[in-house]
């Protein structure tokens, strides 16, 4: 017998579409569970239980992750009050319900990931799995070596109440004269690299994520896109060593909207 959760997420574990879509479907009468039509979001449920939507049996999608290059001024988010772009119209009709694995901000581009498979994206964005995502980042003037080592030890006050977590960086030189820096993180704070550079009188002009969990960026041009399989999950996931839970690394290749 499966685990028992609410069915809002048992809709969500089974792909159907995300918690707050499900709670709006079970609040208007579309889903049933075992024969009896549900209206409460918090009524227990499993996947082995006989659920359908719309009097239909929720089909059963292959597992799939989508490496996606994110250009700048479009946002994370199916849909934008404010009309901006998303990054759901540069993917279109997948044919299937996939959710960020995380997100970028407005003027961050790079490597977002996107899959139906919850428990997937979960292990990707539970900090004690600490899996790491690198990025380069361009600022408006240089760090000094005493401050790269400083950010590497983490630890610094970035503000709200958090501190930035240990990081591996390294200046990368530029024929124009800039200054960009290749970080590693294991956790995603909101917005923490911008934060984190301001603290040193330095604003970020650029960021990019090129790697995340063992999937790299590769030559995937911006707003497009490619496909790849779910890696396993781990049988024994250990929190403490990376290896155990990040997936084997997948390279992208130039892939879009068919």
């Amino acid at each position: 017998m499966g685990a028992s959760h609410n069915i809002i997420r048992v809709l969500s574990k089974l792909g159907v579409c995300s918690r707050k879509q499900a709670v709006e479907y079970v609040q208007a009468g579309r889903v049933s569970v075992n024969g009896k039509t549900v209206l409460n979001p918090g009524m227990p449920a499993s996947v082995n239980d006989r659920i359908l939507v719309d009097g239909k049996a929720p089909a059963k999608n292959e597992k799939i992750c989508v490496l996606f290059n994110k250009p700048p001024d479009c946002v994370t988010t199916r849909s934008d009050e404010l009309g901006r772009k998303t990054v759901y119209d540069y993917l279109g009709d997948m044919g299937q319900w996939l959710f960020p694995v995380g997100r970028l901000d407005l003027e961050s581009e790079g490597l977002l990931l996107f899959t139906n498979d919850t428990a997937f994206g979960n292990r990707l964005t539970d900090p004690r799995f600490s899996i790491p995502r690198t990025y380069l980042v361009t600022l408006d003037g240089p760090l000094s070596p005493a401050e790269l080592e400083r950010i590497g030890r983490g630890g610094v006050d970035i503000g709200r109440g958090e501190c930035s977590g240990p990081a591996s960086l390294s200046a990368v030189p530029e024929a124009s004269g800039g200054f960009t820096v290749r970080i590693t993180l294991t956790e995603g704070k909101n917005r923490e690299l911008r934060r984190l550079f301001e603290v040193f009188g330095r604003k970020v002009l650029r960021l990019l994520r090129t790697d995340f969990g063992g999937f790299s960026l590769g030559d995937i041009a911006p707003g497009q896109w490619r496909k790849c399989p779910v890696p396993p999950a781990p049988s024994a996931p250990n929190h403490k060593a990376r290896n155990n839970a990040s997936p084997r690394h997948y390279q992208g290749r130039k892939r879009g909207p068919r």
